[in-house]
């Protein structure tokens, strides 16, 4: 089992990091978020989806990346994972 969440988190990375260069492809346009309800427009790039992680098994990881304001090439990637259960 860890190995799995090893290998998730590696997948979940490389998408993210797949979004942060240039160059971006449709499947990473169509995860662009252009506004969000009730919310005033924003100077900054973010993208939010799934990364399947298990498709036999329908799971998927959820992102939102959110593009540095000021030189976005140089700054770090930083992933957060909201912990979650493990059914025994």
């Amino acid at each position: 089992m860890q190995k799995a969440m090893h290998h998730a988190i590696l997948l979940l990375l490389a998408a993210v990091a797949t979004v942060a260069s240039h160059g971006r492809t449709a499947e990473q346009e169509a995860d662009r978020v252009s506004a969000l309800p009730g919310q005033p427009p924003v100077s900054f790039e973010h993208y939010a989806g799934y990364v399947t992680v298990n498709e036999s098994h329908g799971r998927a990881l959820f992102y939102w990346f959110f593009e540095a304001t000021k030189n976005p090439q140089k700054k770090p990637l930083l992933l957060w994972l909201n912990g979650g259960y493990k059914v025994i």
